[in-house]
């Protein structure tokens, strides 16, 4: 995934120096004013990609994690003609594991353990805020915004599931064992393209999709006394947005 980060901060970087030379090519007359900076609000869909969608028992990066909403405030500073800091501070849930998702984990440490049978019990929901910052650049037309930003920050996660299993016929694990949940903080980072339409008296409505990709953070198990089974240590977390919002200039 870092590869599509550099492309996307590769295809930002030339989109402006191209920009940066048709504007070079003008007279200082027609050069372009600096942007107002502008604040918003927005909510949507908050989609877990890639591992953190992942329901494979076998792959101990998958998180089981679902679609949810989000929500936050957008905005941007800008600093010079249409070159900007922009930042986004999000709060997300990616739901908790269903019913079928603690059959498949279950079945899965029974194999694993050549066990009698286990039970698993999943509690708490994937809860967190993003906060990314990072430079932007704005392509004007007519009543039209194009925002590109590359971003960076962190995902505070206020919790991620419990997964508690109890194994029956080994006697190497008598105790019960749970995957504790995590309030970790993690770097992040990933990109974001909107599109934003003036409605006059400084006032954009806000289309918005965002890219977030982050290691995640670090999860611990308590009370286990064997190796055996799925094992998991770190829960990477993917996560692709479509937001709508409105959003004020000043």
């Amino acid at each position: 995934m870092k590869k599509i980060f550099t492309l996307i901060t590769a295809a930002l970087m030339m989109l402006i120096v191209l920009n940066a030379r048709a504007q070079d090519s003008q007279n200082d007359g027609d050069a372009p004013a600096k942007l107002k900076s502008y604040i918003g609000i927005f909510g949507g869909q908050s989609r877990a990609l890639s591992d953190f969608k992942s329901t494979d028992y076998s792959n101990p990066k998958a998180g089981f994690a679902k679609n949810g909403f989000v929500m936050g405030i957008d905005g941007a500073v800008y600093f010079y003609k249409h070159f900007a800091i922009g930042y986004t501070i999000s709060k997300q849930d990616q739901g908790n594991l269903t019913f079928d998702d603690d059959q498949k984990i279950s079945q899965g440490y029974t194999d694993d353990f050549k066990a009698d049978g286990s039970t698993v019990t999943a509690d708490k929901r994937y809860r967190s805020y993003n906060i990314l910052l990072g430079p932007q650049y704005t392509f004007v037309y007519h009543s039209l915004r194009f925002d590109l930003r590359a971003s960076a920050g962190v995902i505070k996660n206020t919790a991620t599931p419990s997964v508690e299993v109890a194994i029956t016929g080994v006697p190497a694990q008598t105790a019960t064992f749970t995957q504790q949940s995590s309030k970790g903080t993690a770097f992040a980072y990933g990109g974001s393209a909107a599109i934003r339409f003036d409605m006059g008296s400084g006032w954009d409505l806000l289309l918005k999709g965002n890219y977030v990709k982050s290691d995640g953070p670090t999860i611990s198990t308590t009370g286990r006394t064997s190796n055996v089974g799925r094992i998991v240590t770190k829960q990477p977390m993917t996560e692709g947005q479509i937001v709508f919002g409105l959003v004020k200039e000043f």
